[in-house]
């Protein structure tokens, strides 16, 4: 679409265009889909997650969302610092979309999980109602906004035996936001997976030890 500043993909759920106002849901990829947004860099995005859920057909047409995939490049892949990028990206969907802007939220695995984490530290709960974050770290956005990032709702999902984002990196910030008073956390939860290793986004998506992260979501509206 043009004006849009990154490429992505685009999930419409039934219904959408008859004037009511759908919740939106921003998937961001890990560093292995990474690409330039181009038609033919975009079947990347494609390889796991929500648009993998979706283009299998095994995405619910009851969830309500409108799913937006936006895929960063090689450059942003390097450090995962995504945080104007997801930024230009919300303020971009929510203009051009039917969205509910009480009800946006944000999803991410590996490299994504970190950009989103330096998302909600750079622009806190400005936008963003709720976020699932999947085998990612918020070591350095719990250093750069300290109690404030516990603003935002956020239930983290990792895997006990995560070789590539030790879960020390998840389970530590974690504990620090649950004891913050200064502000206290909205709501922050952390689920690991025993004998999971970095791939926790498929038992995180797919609802398969019986957590519903998508009713979670939903159950969070911003003011």
């Amino acid at each position: 679409m043009d004006g849009a500043p990154l490429g992505y993909l685009e999930y419409l759920p039934p219904g959408y265009g008859d004037g009511e106002r759908r919740p939106l849901l921003v998937f961001l990829h890990g560093s292995g889909e990474r690409g330039d947004g181009s038609a033919a860099d975009l079947r990347n995005v494609f390889k796991l997650g929500i648009p993998q859920l979706i283009q299998d057909d095994e995405w619910p047409e009851s969830r309500p969302f409108v799913v937006l995939a936006p895929q960063y490049g090689f450059q942003r892949g390097e450090d995962c610092l995504l945080a104007d990028d997801v930024d230009a990206f919300l303020r971009f969907a929510v203009d051009h979309y039917e969205a509910d802007e009480e009800r946006v939220y944000l999803t991410g695995v590996s490299c994504g999980a970190i950009g989103a984490w330096d998302y909600l530290a750079e622009h806190g709960d400005g936008t963003v109602a709720g976020a699932v974050l999947v085998a990612g770290h918020a070591v350095d956005a719990l250093a750069e906004a300290g109690c404030a990032l516990g603003r935002v709702p956020v239930w983290a999902f990792h895997g006990e035996a995560d070789d590539i984002v030790p879960k020390r990196y998840i389970e530590e910030p974690v504990e620090r936001l649950k004891a913050c008073d200064d502000p206290p956390p909205e709501d922050v939860r952390l689920t690991l997976f025993p004998g999971v290793g970095h791939d926790a986004w498929d038992p995180a998506y797919d609802a398969t030890d019986g957590d519903d992260i998508y009713a979670w979501l939903l159950g969070h509206r911003r003011d």
